[in-house]
């Protein structure tokens, strides 16, 4: 009978609530940051080493994508952040949290984009369109001798809710990329926009010669000259 108690009792209280550092490893944040859930005491009622998406959601967490700001100023250019990308990105798409380089500043602290380039520590392939940091501004990872790149042919327009600060010793900080490391990467940038124009300007000058081959006649679209 005590056995059968004691079954049933582990059954009521089932697996303790999961830590905020395992929510947010599971793409979880909290829905209001200035007043964070216990989750210390909290049971999962299904029973599972897991809680459900149901049960998170309910107990105060939202997924990472859905997350409210937690800046108190406005990105910069130069400026290392948290960025939040899209979850369901298709490779080689970046997705989930990642650093990034801000390379257009917002222009105002609420409603408003900037332009980020991805971080990694992952090894680039020679030949790509990347620029290694000659210091990483995450004090952490420099701390742990982890090299940062910068992929420079990856830019995305983000929405300042999908920044967060870099936190070292508790608090949050805002490093910046020396500046002889962005003249570099904007370097690598122009190549890059410029190879894209370069083609457009190449199929246009195709599209016109074979446009200019054709016979014309009353069914034959015609482009006006410029004056």
């Amino acid at each position: 009978m005590s056995v059968e108690k004691d079954k049933n009792e582990d059954a009521d209280t089932g697996p303790s609530f999961p830590t905020d550092a395992e929510l947010l490893d599971a793409g979880y944040v909290r829905a209001n940051f200035g007043d964070a859930p216990d989750v210390s005491a909290m049971k999962t009622a299904a029973g599972h080493p897991f809680p459900t998406h149901e049960e998170i959601v309910s107990a105060g967490y939202v997924p990472l994508s859905r997350r409210t700001g937690r800046l108190t100023s406005r990105p910069r250019v130069s400026q290392m952040y948290w960025v939040d990308f899209h979850h369901d990105a298709y490779s080689p798409e970046f997705e989930r949290e990642h650093p990034g380089i801000i390379i257009r500043a917002a222009q105002k602290l609420h409603h408003d984009t900037c332009i980020v380039l991805p971080v990694t520590s992952a090894a680039q392939k020679a030949g790509t369109h990347f620029h290694t940091l000659s210091w990483n501004p995450n004090t952490d990872g420099r701390k742990k001798g982890i090299t940062a790149h910068v992929v420079c042919d990856h830019l995305y327009t983000v929405n300042t809710n999908r920044l967060r600060p870099l936190i070292w010793q508790g608090k949050p900080y805002f490093p910046r990329a020396y500046p002889e490391d962005m003249t570099a990467i904007f370097g690598i940038l122009e190549k890059v926009l410029n190879a894209s124009f370069t083609a457009i300007e190449a199929r246009q000058a195709v599209a016109a010669t074979e446009l200019a081959a054709k016979p014309v006649g009353p069914n034959t679209l015609t482009i006006p000259s410029r004056r």
